[in-house]
């Protein structure tokens, strides 16, 4: 069973239950019914691939409603507004991109506005304004706040994630050192192989060379002697198959007591255009002319590798205190084949070597080629203190990570806050504009008369009416028309005054109560 579409399924069923409830209390058509729980339809089963398709499609049933019902007798239906919420809670949650949302948001307001001075012809444009200046606050309540929970969860999420690949990337490593401390022990056994056994079986072959030739001894023993010292030879060939199977291949077997100037004539040899320069001659410890050899012989490889048809120029120069390698090659002359094995640690297994004997490793490319640089002294030293990060790769992205986080809950908190307060200002400031442009004094009022034609009225008449006219109930008689005008400023007065006109006449003025207190005016 596929549990994820019967949660979907009772998902739909739940927000469709608050339509039908509170449409069948409302006595709504059948078709804003099915209409609405198709919405719901598409927004549940959609939200997973397509979030923003599914905020707006319900989004957009929501505001057809409330341009048909607002300001009329019926309510206006909000049993979509829990679906709405938590469709823009999810589309923040699934990292719906922020340009995308807001682009939606923007139109599907905007198109409120435009819907409903169609749709409500009747009404003052100011009144829709401020009516769609409020439906903008609520919109950063129930969208916009969700919407940045969502990507701030999101974004929490993303730091838990990131942890448990971090943790899983330092067992890899783990795993790896483990693996590159096995293969650096199995080249430390080969190598006791190579200089203890080999050497033991060289003995065993040169003695029974000599009792093969030995005359004292009768044929049968020297034909045992001779076959004793071809069995150590075969020994000696099959040890060496299997150190080097034990040993790393990018690390060769070479003579413990090879020297620089042999490494170059073999590099030489095998089709390297390699050159030596040595300047002094004066003597090394065993360790840092082990070092110098290994710099020398590890550049000369990468040069073979990395840098096909370039010539190679290996300096050696040794001065009173310390020993300076310095191998420059001219750069590839021929392109390099992508299938050249390479490791790419080579150079910090250099430093490392050269560090342990107390000098420094510098490698770059040059304009022409690479250079390798390795400066020691002649005596060796103490290892140079091994440089650390300040900061751990760990430490540095679990950082960021949490400061995305951080910005992202700043943004969640701040941003609604923010933009509903210059909404408020903006609402209020509009509120006091139309407010104050509606003050019809109360010596014009008075001079007011009934059955005074409407243009002589209108002369007397503030440019706009009260976008906030009282709720007091009264029904016009067919054919009239009636405004409202405030006497004072906002909030100073507990009246207001309600000019009536049928045919071009003023036929009914009267002064109305706006609040719970009943009107006290100069004059009535």
């Amino acid at each position: 069973m596929n549990w994820r579409r019967v949660g979907d399924v009772g998902l739909w069923a739940g927000l469709s239950l608050l339509v039908l409830a509170e449409s069948g209390a409302r006595n709504d058509s059948y078709w804003v019914r099915a209409a609405c729980v198709a919405a719901l339809f598409v927004g549940v089963f959609v939200r997973r691939v397509r979030p923003l398709l599914a905020f707006t499609v319900v989004a957009w049933a929501q505001i057809v409603i409330l341009a048909f019902a607002l300001g009329t007798s019926h309510g206006v239906q909000i049993a979509l507004v829990p679906a709405i919420t938590l469709l823009s809670y999810l589309a923040g949650r699934r990292e719906t991109q922020l340009k995308h949302f807001v682009l939606v948001c923007s139109w599907s307001l905007l198109g409120m506005l435009l819907l409903t001075l169609v749709v409500r012809r009747e009404e003052q444009a100011t009144e829709a304004v401020l009516t769609w200046l409020v439906m903008l606050l609520l919109a950063l309540l129930l969208v916009v706040l969700p919407w940045l929970i969502g990507r701030y969860r999101a974004q929490q999420a993303l730091l838990t994630t990131a942890g448990w690949d971090r943790a899983e990337r330092i067992e890899r490593e783990q795993r790896m050192a483990i693996d590159q401390e096995r293969l650096r022990e199995r080249s430390r056994i080969a190598q006791d192989m190579h200089d203890s056994v080999g050497h033991e079986l060289s003995l065993i072959a040169l003695r029974a060379a000599a009792l093969e030739l030995d005359p004292s001894l009768p044929d049968k023993h020297r034909r045992a002697a001779s076959e004793l010292r071809e069995m150590a030879g075969t020994a000696t060939d099959r040890l060496g198959d299997i150190i080097g199977v034990l040993r790393d291949t990018d690390a060769p077997l070479v003579p413990r007591d090879e020297n620089v100037p042999t490494l170059v004539e073999r590099a030489a040899a095998s089709g390297l255009a390699v050159r030596l320069v040595q300047e002094g001659d004066a003597e090394l410890s065993p360790m840092v002319d082990r070092a110098v050899h290994r710099v020398v012989q590890e550049s000369l490889t990468n040069a073979s590798k990395h840098a096909s048809g370039a010539a190679v120029t290996v300096t050696v120069t040794s001065g009173e205190d310390d020993v300076r390698v310095r191998i420059v090659d001219t750069g590839a002359v021929r392109p390099v084949p992508s299938s050249v094995p390479s490791s790419g640690r080579g150079l910090d297994g250099l430093r490392e070597r050269v560090r342990l004997v107390g000098g420094t490793l510098t490698a770059g490319p040059l304009r022409d080629g690479f250079e390798v640089v390795a400066t020691m002294p002649r005596a060796g030293g103490p290892p140079e203190p091994e440089a650390e990060p300040s900061v751990s790769a760990a430490a540095a992205e679990r950082a960021t990570v949490r400061r995305s986080v951080r910005r992202g809950l700043i943004t969640a908190v701040a941003a609604p806050l923010i933009l509903g307060a210059v909404v408020g200002v903006v609402a209020l400031a509009y509120y006091l504009v139309a407010g104050y442009s509606s003050i019809l004094l109360p010596s014009k009022y008075d001079g007011l008369t009934i059955g005074q034609p409407e243009h002589e009225v209108e002369k007397a008449l503030p440019s706009m009416q009260m976008i906030d006219p009282p709720a007091e109930g009264y029904t016009p008689p067919a054919g009239w028309t009636c405004r409202y005008y405030r006497p004072d400023a906002p909030f100073s007065a507990n009246y207001a005054y309600r000019l009536c006109f049928d045919d071009g006449v003023l036929v009914a003025k009267a002064i109305v109560q706006t609040g719970s207190v009943p009107p006290t005016t100069e004059t009535g």
